[in-house]
């Protein structure tokens, strides 16, 4: 059995490559562009807490009159509305929506065709916690799930769009990042906001809406690989701490 050190670095060296790729890409997911007039839309199901998860369940409807095509890598995405805390008092906390669903290292460029008046049905089981990581202060640690969450769903109203996607992406994974295109295609996105219910285990009662807080540098890292250092994880659980001592979420 590998020491958790070195399957960290292995990890580390098998997935960084990969990353950087998936980072630049997918910053530019989470920037919307809307169709003047969508032809897909988003149902949600009414959220319910069932030991621990977050049972969710979300349709896109494809409500035009020819197929459209749903891209695998941002077909889908799930935010969680969360409080940013700046290092310099003097700055105003901001409002981050940070992914918690739908980013991968796993990058496929492939769409799923949903035809006319069809609909695509994901039944989401969502953790009661998060993580995020902040490289400067390696810290790693868990925030809960609560307040709002943005689902965001990603299409092409043709195939030829797809396929110039695909191809443009493709080429892209085998280019430094100088060289990529500065016309980058992105799907058509819709989007929709929801308010969670209160978890069982809250001890807030009806004021459980509070946005987690998160530091200045904290941020989602997909592939999680931080998760098997113990020195972050423990310094992020002593940040935790101290957050939830001085702004309690039941008191916000």
């Amino acid at each position: 059995m590998l020491a958790p050190a070195l399957a960290f670095r292995r990890m580390l060296r098998r997935y960084v490559p990969a990353f950087l790729i998936f980072a630049e890409l997918a910053s530019q997911s989470l920037v919307a562009q809307t169709h003047p007039t969508p032809t897909l839309e988003i149902h949600i199901g009414i959220p319910v807490w069932t030991n621990g998860c977050l049972d969710l369940t979300v349709e896109r409807v494809n409500t035009s009159s020819q197929t459209i095509y749903l891209p695998q890598w941002e077909g889908l995405l799930i935010l969680l509305s969360t409080k940013r805390m700046h290092d310099d008092p003097s700055k105003t906390d901001e409002d981050v929506w940070l992914p918690i669903y739908g980013l991968s290292d796993n990058v496929s460029f492939d769409a799923q065709p949903v035809a006319a008046g069809s609909r695509a049905t994901n039944r989401l089981c969502l953790p009661g916690t998060s993580a995020v990581v902040n490289p400067q202060k390696e810290t790693r640690r868990q925030i809960t799930v609560r307040g709002h969450l943005q689902i965001v769903a990603g299409y092409f109203s043709t195939e030829e769009d797809w396929r110039a996607y695909k191809t443009q992406r493709e080429q892209m994974l085998g280019l430094p990042h100088e060289k990529w295109p500065t016309n980058l295609l992105r799907p058509w996105e819709v989007s929709s906001e929801i308010l969670l219910p209160c978890s069982p285990t809250t001890e807030c009662g009806a004021s459980c809406n509070a946005s987690p807080l998160i530091t200045e540098g904290e941020q989602a890292v997909v592939p999680d690989v931080y998760r098997l250092r113990k020195d972050w994880n423990d310094r992020g659980e002593a940040l935790g701490e101290t957050l939830d001592r001085l702004y309690p979420a039941c008191g916000r």
